[in-house]
């Protein structure tokens, strides 16, 4: 089964979060995974903004392949979703 989730990349006040593809079975600190398809900035810069990233044809890709998405990333991920679909309704108009 192959799961999406994020991956520490950075330590200290410059955090940054990888959004990763990767077998399920692999463990948490393993640097295996199958494909980088976003990032996220838990950090707030002076606009008091947070910052996620996300490919979302590679998203929709793995989804229907049967990559599940961790609870954690699918609560982070919901706004940018939301806006995603407002972006296709207005192309398609």
């Amino acid at each position: 089964m192959m799961l999406i989730c994020l991956q520490r990349k950075s330590s200290g006040s410059n955090l940054t979060f990888n959004i990763i593809v990767k077998f399920k079975h692999t463990t948490p600190n393993s640097e295996k995974f199958l494909e980088k398809i976003g990032f996220y900035k838990p950090t707030i810069d002076k606009w008091s903004n947070k910052y996620i990233f996300i490919n979302f044809d590679r998203l929709k890709f793995w989804l229907e392949r049967g990559a599940r998405l961790q609870p954690g990333l699918f609560v982070l991920m919901q706004p940018a979703f939301i806006y995603y679909l407002v972006q296709i309704k207005k192309l398609k108009k």
